[in-house]
């Protein structure tokens, strides 16, 4: 029972972080994705609904709120200390792109190099108390609520119109077979257009994301220079990232990895 109820509870804080990166998704896509019945995740919602953490509607669910909503503490701990590993590869005068994921766009309230700019499709970006060092370039485009992420060919316009030194990614999944991947659908042209025209390519991803796929792929693990993730990545998984192609491994308060 005890073996249960742990199991229930990671599923658990694996789909409110999911939902943290997506904002809104299908029930169906939550079933698929954590290989479980949509009768499972229905009570998994329902008791997260019980909870207050997130709202329920017809086939789907969303965060009440994807930036600052309420999320298990070793959550908030991993997604703190990922943005922060994934900030010190920032450099003096370096132009990043950051698409919407939170832990993403965590990475900007950390960044101490000097003359950084930083092109982003997440309205959120705004509500952050930004370094002076840091200037914020918010590509336009059709905003989507709950996350406020900017998509559409404005956004995509914005993006082809910038030659990045870096992208940094998060995802609602990563895997050697899978790639990386999102629950959002109307986000994969963008993010593969960041990954496009960057230089390179840094993905954040706590441990619950590494070895899952999600709905939709916009990169491939060949493309990932760094991943940055936590201690609770699985070896195995990692192994087969680096077999896949993946470059390198940094996780918080580790040296640099060969994947």
């Amino acid at each position: 029972m005890r073996v249960h109820n742990r199991l229930v509870k990671k599923r658990r804080d694996a789909l409110v972080d999911l939902l943290a990166e997506g904002g809104r998704a299908r029930v169906a896509d939550l079933a698929a994705y954590f290989d479980v019945s949509a009768l499972t995740i229905r009570r998994d919602l329902d008791t997260l609904a019980d909870e207050g953490i997130v709202r329920r509607m017809h086939g789907s669910v969303e965060l009440i709120d994807p930036l600052g909503g309420p999320m298990n503490s070793r959550a908030i701990t991993a997604k703190l200390a990922i943005a922060r590993e994934a900030a010190r590869l920032v450099e003096d005068g370096d132009t990043v792109f950051v698409n919407t994921s939170s832990t993403a766009l965590s990475v900007l309230e950390h960044i101490t190099a000097q003359n950084v700019t930083v092109v982003t499709n997440n309205g959120r970006a705004l509500q952050l108390t930004l370094p002076p060092n840091l200037s914020v370039i918010l590509t336009g485009g059709d905003a989507r609520l709950p996350k406020w992420s900017m998509t559409g060919e404005f956004a995509l316009k914005s993006v082809r119109s910038v030659n990045a030194a870096k992208a940094i990614m998060g995802c609602s999944g990563l895997s050697a077979k899978g790639g990386i991947t999102t629950l959002v659908s109307h986000e994969t042209s963008i993010n593969s257009l960041m990954i496009e025209n960057a230089d390179m390519h840094i993905v954040v991803a706590d441990g619950t994301k590494i070895g899952m796929s999600a709905s939709f792929r916009y990169g491939t693990p060949d493309q990932i220079d760094m991943l940055v993730t936590d201690e609770s990545a699985d070896p195995a998984e990692l192994a087969r990232l680096g077999r896949a192609g993946v470059r390198m491994v940094m996780k918080p308060g580790e040296r640099l990895l060969d994947a």
